[in-house]
């Protein structure tokens, strides 16, 4: 009985002893987080909030700038696109490129004559004299004239040399507008290599495929400029002889060719519409965004110079920075100061609400 009796007072005074460590080692923690709430934020704390804060500013403002980004970059696909309606608008001619008439000549005359109109007339010979109304060529848009004869190549030809051209740039009503005289010649090709041209192309030329002919062609007119009061219509060409001689060359055919004088970019865009206007698009857009890339870099870095010295300026204060370590703190003990009494937890954060200047709550 006695034996019994000594072990179970040992039990109580283990148990006892148990409690008391507990209730000790509880009581430690919560000063110690009461003390470390009420101390100043170490350095490492002060790093990492200042850290964090930055990180948040760095967020939205990417998200920001990213927003920012896209709708800068749709507006200036936008003005890309407008900037090259723009610029066809402005570069690129109207109507076709080139124009052909047949010119019929009259070797009645001694300077056969022909005179052909680039307008299409819808009735023949009804006796009208009202001038016709129309034009061929953009006001203000350059064109060039070119009469190009196909004679054959016989030794006639050959013989006939040079002869001279002359044109004459007319209105509707007949008013002319420009004139210009320049030479032709008949090219020359000896007997040998015509003998070897025959040989190398026979089979074509029995078959009717090649026939024995040059063209000859001559530019009257490079670089004028269409008139907005007196358009060009037609045109007269007369042949001459040179000087010395009353014989002309023999022409199977010829015609007078009207093609507007465009430079390589309006080349490009009248020929290439879709492709040239793709990469024009790109060209433009390209150009922008590098543009807005270089003005916004340097926005920020002005930016971030002024935000650096605000915060320079106005650093975060000490209980702002020590209310989020004290947070920490309460949290972190609050699950371990539970187990302890409750007479116990009461007094210890009384204790803390004094230190940190607030009155407890009944």
């Amino acid at each position: 009985g006695l034996r019994v009796a000594r072990v179970g007072v040992s039990s109580v005074v283990v148990l006892k002893a148990r409690r008391t460590s507990r209730v000790r080692d509880s009581t430690n923690r919560t000063s110690r987080a009461i003390r470390m709430a009420d101390e100043k934020p170490t350095l490492l704390e002060h790093e990492w909030v200042e850290f964090s804060a930055r990180v948040r500013r760095v967020c939205k403002r990417s998200a920001a700038l990213t927003l920012s980004a896209a709708i800068i970059s749709f507006g200036l696909l936008i003005a890309s696109i407008t900037c090259v309606f723009a610029l066809r608008y402005i570069v690129v001619p109207r109507g076709p490129a080139s124009l052909s008439q047949d010119l019929v000549f009259d070797y009645t005359a001694a300077a056969p004559v022909a005179r052909v109109s680039f307008i299409p007339q819808k009735f023949a010979n009804t006796g009208e004299s009202k001038p016709r109304k129309g034009r061929i060529v953009s006001a203000k848009q350059n064109f060039d004239v070119d009469i190009e004869f196909v004679v054959p190549d016989s030794e006639y030809n050959v013989n006939v040399g040079m002869f001279q051209v002359n044109a004459k740039l007319l209105t509707p009503s007949g008013k002319t507008l420009l004139e210009r005289s320049r030479p032709g010649i008949v090219k020359y090709t000896s007997k040998e290599v015509k003998w070897l041209k025959t040989v190398v192309w026979w089979p074509f030329h029995a078959l009717g495929l090649i026939e024995e002919q040059q063209n000859v062609r001559v530019a009257m007119v490079q670089n004028y400029k269409e008139d907005s009061e007196s358009p060009f219509t037609d045109i007269e060409v007369t042949m001459k002889p040179h000087a010395g001689s009353a014989r002309l060359p023999q022409i199977y055919e010829a015609r007078a060719i009207v093609h507007l004088s465009m430079n390589f970019v309006a080349k490009l865009l009248y020929f290439y519409p879709i492709a040239s206007s793709f990469v024009l698009v790109g060209l433009f857009w390209s150009g922008f965004s590098f543009a807005a890339f270089v003005s916004t870099v340097i926005s920020l870095l002005i930016m971030g110079s002024k935000i650096d010295e605000k915060d320079a300026e106005s650093p975060m204060k000490p209980d702002e920075i020590g209310k989020y370590a004290r947070a920490i703190a309460d949290a972190m003990d609050s699950a371990e100061s539970s187990q302890a009494p409750a007479h116990t937890t009461n007094g210890m954060m009384d204790e803390g609400l004094r230190r940190r200047n607030v009155s407890p709550s009944s």
